[in-house]
């Protein structure tokens, strides 16, 4: 990413508006129509635009707000995987509509790890599903089909298909949001008594993401209390998104499930995970959900079958097993220290259930748990230098961001900015720079109040996943793009397009 920039000629943006102007006729049919999804269209899925930008841009197409990794997955995951399919294993088998029995059978164990007295759950009590999007948009059909006229309470910033399910069930919603000022530079996106406020007679769902993807934020144990009390007087289900939990850096909070079974209310909430984040093993869609309630998993079930027969995750059977019993070692291992029985005694509950484990010796799983240990803290600790780096990079550009709590977000706000067109702007960028963005309006509200709310502006969300030297060159290209657009708007595409 060398080279000076330069304004685009008057050819070069006729075409690109010309582009624009269709592509933003097409997609305005389409249902849930937002910002989010227009800029996922218009950077990643427009041959014509991606072509006329490589035509012009000495740049290859990069990422700043990436929803994946460029690190690689566990090797030992990705040997179980190849091993698997080598020996024509799980994914030649139809399976029931929650997925492989053997699967959710380890992922019970792995869950029940917690729970020091007792086992909670079984293995009915787990559905497998195509990434933790499938396991949202699963729940979000359940709320639809169990009552057409509930509404929704969605805490923000979040993951944009929250908003976009909402909008494809029908179904009303609301979007909880409070921003407070921190110490250091520092702002925190802390949605608890906005979701409080907002519930209402007709609230059947509420969705909290933990850690918050874009802004990391965590809630505390006693907020989560407070509020799964209130789910189990008014009856509403709490949708706990946990997909980046064990990219925590440092102590991660009590699990959502202990809280909920002190207070005898495991019936209200469930609770999403997935391996596209931590495991970095995205495109292979392994995702579940898990809960106590009945009713819900009844439902889930005839979603499931309705949909793909069963989850495609079930071909993975090897790679959950092996990862469920790495976990429960990890969580086993907070409160003995006896290495040794504490492997035979969890080879010996997983092989009752899983033929991976069982054929597995003691010490092939003893290297596979600490190659595991080693492998998680080095990309923690490669993020959070890239987090480091990248704010070193944007110092004296930046307002205000979001603490360093969990991997591999943070959301910027970025000084200069306040009074454009936000989507002009990340056009243009695309255009000049080929460099993808993801601002404000993709995670919460629309563009209309980014750009007017004091509280608000132009935020950024930077995936400090990526390779070191090329997110460190984008970074600058960002920044001198910024210098350039600043100098003289009326050179750029001006679409004044809101979304």
């Amino acid at each position: 990413m060398t080279g000076n920039l330069k304004y685009p000629s008057p050819s070069y943006k006729n075409k690109a508006e010309k582009i624009i102007q269709n592509l933003y006729k097409q997609t305005k049919k389409q249902t849930g129509f937002n910002y989010y999804q227009f800029n996922d269209k218009f950077t990643d899925d427009c041959p014509d635009l991606s072509a006329l930008v490589k035509s012009q841009i000495p740049f290859d197409k990069f990422k700043l707000s990436a929803g994946t990794s460029d690190c690689l997955a566990f090797r030992d995951y990705l040997d179980q995987i190849i091993s698997d399919l080598k020996k024509n294993r799980y994914y030649r088998s139809y399976n029931c509509p929650l997925g492989n029995t053997e699967a959710r059978q380890t992922l019970a164990l792995m869950e029940n790890s917690k729970f020091k007295d007792k086992p909670i759950y079984n293995y009915q009590d787990f559905a497998l599903t195509e990434g933790s999007t499938g396991a949202i948009s699963q729940v979000f059909e359940f709320i639809k089909n169990k009552n057409p006229q509930a509404e929704v309470i969605i805490a923000t910033p979040t993951y944009y298909l929250y908003k976009y399910l909402a909008g494809f069930y029908s179904l009303a919603y609301q979007e909880a949001f409070q921003i407070k000022p921190l110490k250091n530079g520092l702002t925190s996106f802390n949605a608890l008594s906005d979701i409080l406020a907002k519930i209402n007679p007709k609230t059947r769902l509420i969705t909290l993401v933990q850690p918050s993807n874009p802004s990391s934020q965590i809630y505390s144990p006693e907020q989560l209390e407070k509020l799964i009390q209130i789910c189990q007087k008014k009856k509403i289900l709490l949708l706990v998104d946990e997909l980046f939990s064990e990219l925590i850096y440092n102590q991660p909070p009590a699990p959502t499930d202990l809280i909920a079974r002190k207070l005898n209310a495991l019936n209200n909430i469930v609770i999403v995970k997935g391996y596209s984040k931590s495991k970095n093993l995205a495109g292979f869609r392994i995702g579940y959900l898990f809960s106590k309630n009945k009713e819900l998993l009844k439902s889930i079930e005839k979603i499931s079958e309705g949909r793909q027969c069963f989850a495609a995750a079930s071909c993975f059977t090897g790679v959950i097993a092996l990862d469920s019993f790495i976990q429960t070692i990890k969580t086993k291992l907070i409160s003995t220290e006896n290495l040794n029985r504490t492997f035979k005694t969890t080879k010996k509950a997983f092989s009752n259930f899983s033929p991976t484990i069982a054929n597995l010796s003691i010490k092939k799983l003893k290297d596979t748990y600490r190659g595991y240990s080693a492998y998680n803290r080095r990309i923690k600790n490669y993020y959070s230098q890239m987090y480091d780096r990248a704010i070193r990079i944007l110092k004296k550009d930046l307002i205000t961001r979001t603490p360093k709590i969990s991997a591999f977000n943070t959301f910027i706000k970025i000084r200069g900015l306040e009074k454009i067109n936000q989507f002009d702007f990340c056009l243009n960028l695309y255009l000049c720079t080929n460099l993808v963005t993801q601002i404000g309006p993709c995670f919460a509200f629309d563009q209309k109040r980014w750009q007017t709310d004091p509280e608000l502006g132009f935020w950024l969300r930077l995936s400090y996943s990526r390779d070191k030297e090329e997110y460190a060159q984008g970074l600058k290209l960002f920044l001198k793009f910024k210098k350039l657009y600043l100098a003289n708007p009326n050179k750029f595409l001006k679409t004044n397009l809101t979304f």
